[in-house]
């Protein structure tokens, strides 16, 4: 499910253009030596490339080195991964954690590969700062990434992807360590509402461009103080409910964050007498870092959703977004006001 692929190098008469960008790219810019990127270390990103029916969702965490260098850490996702079938049983998996202590005790799922244990994949790059902001990162001599920074927030760097070529993409950076998280516990008991961008394809010809949300008034604080519930998961009509659960243990799994939700009509008729997401469908499965400003406190999540069951509309979905403290949504961009109510950001589709 790699975003990439090996990128061959021209022969013959290309060979001595080929040797003069590996040097330019093996010497740090004096630059890129002496600071990083708007002064932080440390980037959360989510991003959405490629074409529909093949578009990759990313989500990563980039390390910056002031010697010009750059690691990312990431896990990817791809439409085109499935092949046939319904196969939710393999791609949407186990996240290692349940809902225990909460009203209802269910399995919390994720898609494959971010499961509690789960290694990142690492590439390395070379990264500098051009004008008017922009971070420009080359993974390869044709692979290059360009992000608008704006450090227009204290303790915090918001960044938007500006590649161009269809890509999406948002950010956020800071100077706190990148294996550290902050426990659910701690964010419900701060409260508040969190909002950003969303972009959702459900294996068709466009992509929906929303908002999404998270409150915690919304749910309720399992005992293990690992796991939140959706609070809406009483009514005698099961149809009515919003199946929804997030799971994360900082001891364990630093900033990564287990997020599995279902529609209650969906739900229904996969499952009528189940009170959890069902096996066979899974939900919808999303994977989140925490975003946290320099201090270590938590401001919000990047996401992607990779739902892959089956290559057909509403069965093969993939969305990037970011949901953060509204007063941070200018730093990346975007200009969605704080909103209430429930929780959004089960796909359209129906998975």
């Amino acid at each position: 499910m790699s975003r990439r692929r090996p990128v061959r190098q021209a022969l013959g008469a290309l060979a001595g253009l080929a040797a003069a960008v590996a040097a330019q790219l093996a010497a740090p810019s004096p630059a890129s030596a002496a600071a990083l990127p708007f002064g932080r270390a440390t980037y959360v990103v989510s991003t959405m490339e490629g074409t529909p029916k093949a578009l990759a969702v990313r989500l990563a965490t980039y390390a910056f080195a002031t010697d010009g260098t750059v690691t990312e850490r990431y896990w990817a996702w791809r439409q085109d991964a499935v092949h046939n079938g319904l196969n939710t049983r393999w791609t949407k998996v186990p996240s290692g954690y349940t809902t225990a202590g909460c009203l209802r005790a269910c399995p919390v799922r994720t898609p494959y590969g971010f499961q509690r244990g789960a290694a990142p994949r690492t590439f390395r790059g070379r990264w500098s700062m051009a004008d008017g902001g922009v971070l420009v990162i080359r993974w390869t001599a044709t692979l290059v990434e360009r992000w608008q920074l704006d450090d227009g927030q204290p303790d915090v760097v918001g960044a938007r992807l500006v590649t161009g070529n269809g890509s999406i993409g948002w950010g956020v950076g800071s100077n706190a360590p990148a294996g550290r998280g902050v426990s659910l516990a701690s964010i419900y008991g701060a409260g508040g509402w969190i909002t950003g961008p969303f972009a959702e394809n459900v294996y068709a010809p466009t992509t929906a461009h929303a908002a999404i949300g998270f409150g915690t008034a919304d749910y309720s604080l399992c005992s293990t103080g690992r796991c939140l519930q959706g609070r809406g998961m009483t009514a005698p009509d099961r149809s009515t409910w919003y199946h929804s659960y997030f799971a994360a243990d900082p001891a364990v799994d630093g900033r990564k964050v287990y997020w599995n939700n279902q529609t209650g009509v969906v739900q229904h008729y996969e499952d009528p007498s189940g009170v959890c997401i069902s096996a066979s469908g899974g939900g919808h499965t999303n994977a989140l870092l925490e975003a946290l400003d320099d201090a270590g406190r938590f401001v919000g999540f990047v996401g992607v959703e990779a739902s892959l069951g089956q290559p057909k509309y509403g069965q093969d979905v993939v969305a990037a977004y970011t949901m953060l403290t509204p007063s941070l949504l200018p730093s990346i961009g975007a200009s969605i006001g704080a909103s209430t109510g429930a929780s959004t950001g089960a796909s359209t589709g129906g998975s």
